[in-house]
């Protein structure tokens, strides 16, 4: 008698809106497969303490509009070969030889570890990791799932600022904070409130160092002229030795140190000049607005999880399913697998053909690159000028 396949399937990391789109993309193509599926609560907590759980079923509506991780996460550092081996024990002791990890760059590198270890002790596991993330910072892909999703939020919450401070004759210099460690994407996507009419007149990317002192003269022009200044920075803005402008000054478990705060400093730096200035910090809402998801971002989510399960059966592993774009007009993308060890820890940067850096904005080649991910409608018509 044949055995049926089973795998396992954990979230990792931050969440974002679409993540469980994934799991159902994989749940799916596994049942076609007449394959059972279980999950580990909480990412690797419960697959350390052997506590994984078998779906059977799941409500698919309710799942293709949750935000956040449905199933738990946790930010957990494989930095030992006792944690590994208890993983894989979990595993084994479950029959369990597919494993699918959701995340981001440390995620991937978790695989890689779980994969590496098993190998050395000659067990029999397919490792696939499903990417996901709203820094768009996954190298060896063309974007990331969640990033869509983030990036309208963030053209419609700016954009609500803007329309905000046009409410007075002489407004502010608001400064808005928006994720992004190591990586520019986000801010950028701030860009696109020019297709309603309205302009996003300083961006801050952690790939270029920044300068206070010329910030404070650049926003000081601007505000004289136009009577208001709209600013977005990324929460990874970093001076020209490289030391971060503001932080918590608390590390994760991975060693990452927490962002946050970025806009409150500059905000203050620019008050205590006598201007009349805001730090907004957008926060978690970039990652949880399930009221401002990307159709296209739900729809390739849901594919990448399908593609996971797919690649696993055909006997590939140490992989992570990627994102490659074949056009953008019609847009059009292909999944394909990418070795984790050319996506495991080291995240991606932008690219700087998206970036100018005299004009501190976007450029053509960034609209065209990431409008076909925001899906039809992104933006609110009420808050056209």
């Amino acid at each position: 008698m044949k055995h049926k396949i089973k795998c396992l399937y954990l979230q990792a990391g931050g969440p974002t809106s679409v993540i469980n789109a994934s799991f159902l993309g994989l749940f799916d193509e596994a049942k076609k497969h007449d394959a059972k599926v279980y999950v580990s609560p909480y990412g690797l907590s419960s697959l350390l303490t052997g506590q994984i759980k078998e779906i059977k079923d799941i409500a698919h509506d309710f799942l293709l509009k949750r935000p956040g991780s449905y199933f738990g996460s946790a930010r957990i550092h494989l930095d030992d070969k006792d944690t590994i081996d208890k993983i894989i024990k979990n595993l084994a002791d479950n029959d369990i030889h597919l494993l699918f990890i959701n995340g981001g760059n440390d995620t991937m590198d978790s695989a890689l570890k779980i994969s590496n270890e098993a190998k050395k002790e000659n067990y029999d596991l397919k490792v696939i990791g499903i990417p996901k993330t709203i820094d768009n910072d996954l190298k060896e892909t063309d974007h990331t799932p969640g990033y869509g999703s983030a990036s309208k939020f963030i053209i419609n919450a700016v954009s609500s600022v803007i329309v905000d401070d046009l409410s007075y004759k002489k407004g502010r210099i608001n400064i808005i904070e928006v994720m992004g460690r190591d990586s520019g994407y986000l801010a950028l996507a701030s860009n696109l409130v020019s297709i309603n009419g309205f302009q996003v007149d300083l961006t801050y990317i952690p790939e270029i160092p920044f300068s206070l002192d010329a910030f404070s003269k650049k926003a000081a022009e601007i505000y004289e002229k136009k009577g208001r200044c709209t600013v977005v920075v990324s929460e990874g803005i970093k001076n020209s030795k490289g030391e971060l402008i503001s932080s918590m000054h608390t590390k994760d478990a991975f060693g990452n140190i927490q962002m946050g705060g970025v806009s409150s400093y500059l905000a203050n730096h620019l008050a205590n000049k006598g201007f009349k200035t805001r730090g907004i910090e957008l926060n978690v809402l970039q990652r949880s607005a399930f009221f401002l998801t990307s159709s296209v971002d739900v729809k390739e989510s849901y594919q990448a999880g399908k593609y996971a399960f797919k690649f696993a059966i055909k006997n590939l592993s140490d992989m992570m399913v990627s994102f490659k774009r074949i056009s953008n007009n019609p847009y059009k993308i292909k999944f394909v697998p990418v070795p984790l060890s050319k996506v495991a820890k080291i995240p991606s940067e932008l690219n700087l053909q998206f970036y100018d850096s005299k004009k501190y904005r976007a450029t053509k080649e960034f609209y065209d690159y990431l409008k076909p991910l925001l899906g039809k409608d992104f933006l609110n018509i009420a808050l056209h000028i």
